[in-house]
């Protein structure tokens, strides 16, 4: 039997082969492919005379999954791989090129069955997905590594007698589904410093390509922050000379050695939005294929993320660079940037013609992004700033569709002068509230804290706590009845609900009542 090249649009899957996958088993198989298509060559999809496949159903499904992707997205999926990252850039970069060529023309080899007789077509469907032998157990433990078998769908630690460690293989594998469903689940604390969290804020950094570069600094003003492992190496050596940290980096640290400090802090020295917070907000309070906008754009972390999730995007930026930076970004995306104060946001945004509203404003005084008197940053008081923000959530609302979310990323700042808290947050609640969208929930987004030590030595002088969260406030416009009716369900079985027992510690009978 020879082996050809088909289109993919002419094979055909059989529906009377009885083999199945579980969904996190076919994410697996997905994942494998995209790394390794060598593999599709040496093991060809069987057809017969019309094409339809005998053998590598799978396979098939799995390459089918694959076309419905853009190249964008399947460099974002191989990012996040491990076996993707063990490759040399020059490997990454053929591998990615080969997919983009595949998706201009999907095929797969198959291999012709038509000398089989109709018996041995049947018996050959059964008898290629039947395995007779046994792994070596001892062989797979001390030769291969567990974390790859893993990944590569291999469940070498599942026996008959699966006792506890079935358990544990059984959360993972819901996790799975339920990542797909909701991301991570879906309550009102959302922790970003969980591995799966930085793993997939990771994947898209790499691809949204947004590192603050039109407002280095404006964040981090310490330079013991700034040079944090300078600081802590050169401790010693400057006690010995008795000179400040200051001078020791003017006399004794290079341009070079203080820019290689200056990457190694995961604060660059500017805000940028989390990704994955912006991906849950599109997933859980956005309509699909949906008019989505911001009025305090800022970077391009959430028109990119928005576009690349099927939505149409709109953000107002006041500043040009800002602006312009953004929409090289999203070049041939969905989305794009306008170049004005987000108070204006109405003379370009038809009145209730969007499904979302997002936004994350500036928090008052503690990053300042400009000199523009216009900037809500940039004001002399905290009254003049929450102005400016009321202003434009209330033409902002009138935007937005009935029936429709606004979801605003915030955290409260402390008065400079007295240490005591603004009040930002309820000033914002009163804001939505008063302009018809009132507070629905309220979401506490925990945040990876790379300096939070150095800043709590400090800070405790004073008794003030160091800060880890923002508050994620989720309003809504219109009679909440009617949300059933314009957000589809989002399905969650018995394993999703097992997984949240698990994530958050419910009795059973808590969790079931819950839902």
């Amino acid at each position: 039997m020879e082996t050809t090249t088909l289109r993919l649009s002419q094979i055909s899957t059989n529906n009377a082969n009885p083999r199945l996958i579980k969904e996190h088993k076919f994410e697996k198989l997905v994942d494998s492919i995209l790394v390794f298509p060598k593999m599709l060559a040496l093991r060809p999809i069987v057809v017969n005379e019309q094409y339809v496949a005998l053998g590598g159903n799978m396979r098939y499904r799995a390459l089918s999954y694959i076309s419905e992707m853009t190249p964008e997205e399947v460099a974002f999926r191989l990012s996040g791989l491990a076996d993707f990252k063990k490759k040399t850039e020059a490997e990454q970069i053929e591998l990615k090129n080969y997919w983009s060529a595949w998706l201009a023309n999907p095929h797969a080899i198959v291999m012709n069955a038509s000398d089989l007789s109709e018996q041995e077509k049947r018996e050959f469907i059964i008898k290629d997905n039947v395995g007779f032998g046994e792994w070596d157990m001892d062989m797979l433990s001390n030769e291969w590594d567990e974390k790859e078998l893993e990944d590569w769908g291999l469940d070498v630690w599942q026996t008959e007698d699966e006792g506890e460690g079935a358990d544990i293989e059984k959360r993972e594998s819901s996790a799975g589904v339920l990542r797909e469903r909701f991301i991570v689940p879906p309550f009102s604390i959302l922790d970003s410093r969980r591995g799966e969290w930085q793993k997939r804020k990771k994947a898209w950094r790499a691809i949204i390509g947004d590192n603050g570069e039109s407002r280095n600094d404006t964040l981090i003003k310490s330079i013991e922050l700034k040079y944090k492992d300078l600081y802590q190496k050169t401790r010693a050596h400057r006690q010995k000379l008795g000179i400040s940290f200051k001078e020791y980096l003017e006399k004794y640290v290079s341009e070079e050695e203080k820019r290689k400090a200056e990457k190694k802090v995961t604060a660059t020295g500017v805000s940028i939005l989390d990704p994955v917070m912006a991906e849950i907000v599109c997933k859980w309070f956005g309509v699909d294929g949906g008019n989505v906008f911001d009025c305090f754009a800022g970077d391009s972390v959430f028109g990119y993320v928005a576009a690349h999730e099927g939505f149409n995007f709109t953000g107002i930026e006041l500043r040009p660079e800002q602006a312009r930076l953004n929409n090289e970004r999203v070049e041939g995306m969905t989305a794009k940037y306008i170049n004005d104060d987000g108070q204006n946001v109405a003379k370009y945004i038809e009145p209730e013609s969007q499904d979302l509203l997002f936004s994350c404003p500036p928090y008052f005084d503690l990053e300042v992004y400009s000199d523009d008197p216009k900037d809500a940053s940039n004001q002399d008081s905290y009254e003049d700033f929450i102005h400016i923000l009321k202003n434009a959530f209330t033409e902002s609302l009138k935007c937005l569709k009935e029936n429709r979310f606004a979801v605003v990323v915030i955290g409260d700042v402390r008065n400079k002068k007295t240490g005591f808290y603004y009040n930002m947050i309820d000033d914002l609640k009163r804001t939505f509230k008063e302009a018809g969208a009132p507070l629905y929930n309220e979401i506490i987004l925990l945040e990876q804290t790379a300096n939070s030590a150095l800043r709590a030595a400090k800070a405790m002088e004073s008794r003030k706590v160091v800060k880890v969260h923002q508050n994620i406030l989720v309003f809504y416009k219109g009679d909440p009845k009617h949300i059933k009716d314009n957000f589809k369900i989002i399905e969650y079985d018995e394993q999703d609900l097992e997984s949240f027992r698990v994530d958050f510690g419910d009795e059973p009978e808590e969790a079931e009542t819950e839902f």
